[in-house]
């Protein structure tokens, strides 16, 4: 990492600070962690001659009620670590847990790289089967009441959604017990190492203090069959590039009735760690670009000579060669930054961590999640999505375990950090493809005996409390996938749909602390819509970017209504980026989808550092096409910098409203700008956003930056 990435991580004044931002605190009344449906006196509150202060909020009346873990008599079963397994205090395992192999033509032991997940699946599955003999039946009958009387009433334009995620959150459709707990052995061992894993409907996955859940190293792990699709590759044809949907994610879940992960233990994937296959013919990528067979003759039992041009996204067979296998961030790397920039066909086939479709309630709650493969959870038309509480850290000081002592480089020879940690998003929720009618999830392979209605929306979630620092975006809605029925016209990404009683807004990202990554983000698909986002209360401490709409029109759509409120920055290489240029990508077949951001308010947010700025709308007739131009709609409303002359700003076809600004916005006609206030370096000290104690240490003991908290 970068010594300026550190100081911002490591510091906690305001470096540079004028005057204007040596600002008061406020006044709160705090009651325990948590939100919504409390009464009125335990709210925040401040004094109106004051500013916010960002960062401190510890209750907010606006969100639902914080999760909770389970009690001891919820859980179904607990399983302790193997004795043999105790991670070292940077968080990675030692080399003798689970040894890499010398040669090519040599299998790793899968009692050595994936010892538990046949046990911990067990586990799963029986807890899975229990709840639904306990509360199946109740559930069920709730969604056939539902679904009957949605389809009666024939709504245009609307999708069967079956009962509600609000209703079955009621006490009544869970289980008396539920979680599947992971616990340290009292002899020492402290982790367990397990391939792709199922989460049941109704099911919680424990992960107590402690503890990590590691990723099994093993590529076959991840696969589905010997035919293929397959994992740990950069292209699949010489032609077509590779793709994480040929690999299983470590934790799946579809069709699920409150469902979580939880806990204060770890789960590491580690993208850093040499790929291994318990299947010696297992085509695998090596440091020197060879590949140790061919998917064609593996396909086969056959071993392809050497000379034979690999498959995976090598260059030729060498099953002599004594060079390691490559890392899962090495394939990232080599795909996305070297052959996807050389020749446009090229993509990492890495699992994520998490991938869940169709639920009603999933939270995630105090975890911490490291060193993904991929992008680290990926949830599609739940409603009800909960992320509280959780630590997400990509890379950790275990990424920089190396027995040659010096840092684990990728192939390249550089050592990990925030440019080169590829594809490691954190957080990408979106909704998804299309309403469905399906069978709970019972166990890995049962599911319900009645079917359930899903919308396929993403609504009702909640992002509150987390730290995030990761190598690609934070926190991203992805609007690529729209469930409306054809020609309704309605957005598959809105805030506004079926909000829930116990909470304001239904799409709410606040009071989060993002470090490294691209911030928070919408895109960059945007082809489906995306409007009532509610950002507020967050803080970026040394990101790559900080609030940010991005598209193109290969995949634009319309973003509109999207409220960011009590925002501090510093350290941000671009502190607002909003662009629908983000790609040149090919058009679609049916012509191009433009970008049409809109309606966009920023309020109170304060910059700290030399920082960029762009605010682009879409240019009438780009590329020569006969399209519209579709200007960015904006408000900014006390936006202020402590360096209004170290702000790069670019901007373009914009309709810009502000007040209480010092950044150079100013009206170009050449360029389509039109500004509607003034911009100016004498701001009003009292409006500014108070950040005085919003930039914190990562809180974990294994950040790089090490923490002082």
């Amino acid at each position: 990492m970068s010594d300026s990435s550190q100081s911002a991580r490591g510091e906690r004044s305001v470096p540079g600070a004028a005057a204007l931002l040596a600002l008061t605190g406020l006044t709160l009344a705090l009651a325990a962690c948590g939100g919504g449906g409390g009464n009125d006196s335990t709210a925040v509150s401040y004094e109106s001659t004051k500013p916010f202060q960002v960062g401190t909020t510890s209750y907010d009346p606006d969100l639902p009620p914080e999760p909770t873990l389970p009690s001891d008599t919820q859980v179904c079963a607990t399983l302790q670590a193997s004795n043999t397994l105790v991670k070292r205090p940077d968080g990675a395992l030692p080399p003798e847990a689970d040894p890499s192999v010398a040669g090519v033509s040599v299998a790793a032991d899968p009692a050595k790289v994936n010892p538990d997940q046949a046990r911990i699946q067990a586990a799963l599955n029986a807890c899975g089967a229990a709840v639904d003999a306990e509360v199946g039946a109740a559930i069920a009958a709730a969604d056939a009441t539902a679904t009957a009387a949605q389809k009666a009433a024939a709504v245009a334009n609307k999708n069967i959604a079956g009962v509600s995620g609000e209703e079955l959150a009621k006490p009544q459709y869970r289980a008396s017990k539920y979680a599947v707990r992971l616990v340290v052995n009292p002899g020492g061992g402290n982790a367990f190492i397990s391939g792709p894993l199922t989460l049941p409907s109704g099911v919680t996955l424990w992960i107590d203090n402690g503890v990590t859940l590691f990723a099994s190293r093993d590529a076959t792990a991840y696969i589905t069959s010997k035919a293929g699709p397959y994992c740990a590759n950069t292209a699949v044809s010489s032609s077509k590039a590779g793709s994480s949907g040929n690999c299983q994610a470590l934790i799946n879940g579809s069709n699920l009735v409150n469902s979580a992960v939880v806990g204060d233990g770890a789960i590491d994937s580690r993208g850093y760690a040499e790929i291994v296959s318990t299947q010696k013919l297992y085509p695998l990528m090596k440091v020197d670009m060879t590949c140790s067979n061919t998917y064609t003759s593996y396909a086969k039992d056959q071993q392809a000579a050497d000379g034979t041009s690999c498959d995976n996204g090598g260059t030729v067979v060498d099953s002599k060669s004594s060079s390691r296998n490559m890392t899962w961030w090495d394939l990232a790397y080599l795909g996305n930054m070297v052959q996807n920039g050389t020749t446009g066909a090229g993509s990492q086939s890495n699992f994520r961590m998490m991938v869940f479709n169709y639920a009603k309630n999933l939270t995630l709650y105090r975890i911490t999640l490291n060193n993904s493969a991929n992008f680290h959870v990926v949830p599609s038309g739940i409603d009800g999505l909960t992320v509280w509480g959780v630590k997400l850290q990509t890379p950790s000081l275990a990424a920089f375990a190396n027995p040659a002592g010096n840092g684990n480089p990728l192939y390249t020879g550089e050592t990990f950090n925030e440019d080169n940690v590829k594809n490691t998003d954190a957080f990408d929720p979106g909704s998804a493809g299309k309403a469905l009618s399906g069978k709970l999830a019972t166990g890995s392979t049962t599911t319900s005996a009645a079917a359930m209605s899903f919308d396929g929306y993403l609504k009702n979630v909640v992002f509150a409390y987390n730290f995030v620092s990761t190598g690609d975006d934070d926190i991203v809605l992805k609007g690529s996938n729209n469930p409306s029925p054809a020609g309704s016209g309605l957005p598959g990404i809105d805030g506004n749909r079926d909000v829930r009683a116990d909470r304001k807004h239904g799409i709410v990202i606040a009071h989060n602390h993002i470090y490294w990554g691209h911030g928070i983000s919408i895109g960059s698909e945007t082809n489906a819509g995306v409007t009532n986002v509610h950002v507020y209360d967050n803080s970026f401490n040394g990101s790559e970017e900080g609030l940010r709409i991005k598209s193109d029109y290969a995949r634009g759509g319309e973003v509109s209504n999207i409220y960011y409120d009590r925002i501090c920055m510093r350290n941000t290489l671009n502190a607002l980026l909003f662009t629908p240029y983000y790609s040149t990508k090919a058009l679609p077949a049916g012509g191009a989808q433009i970008p049409n951001f809109h309606d966009i308010q920023i309020s109170n947010v304060s910059i700290q550092g030399k920082t960029g700025v762009k605010l682009q709308g879409f240019q009438a007739n780009t590329g020569g096409l006969n399209n519209p131009q579709y200007p960015l709609v904006m408000s900014l409303t006390n936006v202020v910098t402590d360096t209004p002359t170290g702000v790069d700003l670019i901007s373009s076809d914009a309709n810009l409203t502000i007040s209480g600004v010092n950044l150079p916005i100013l009206a170009d006609a050449s360029r389509r700008i039109v500004v509607n206030g003034t911009a100016t370096q004498a701001v009003d000290a009292s409006k500014v956003v108070d950040c005085s104690r919003a930039y914190v240490d990562f809180p974990s003991g294994t950040s790089p930056a090490g923490t002082s908290w």
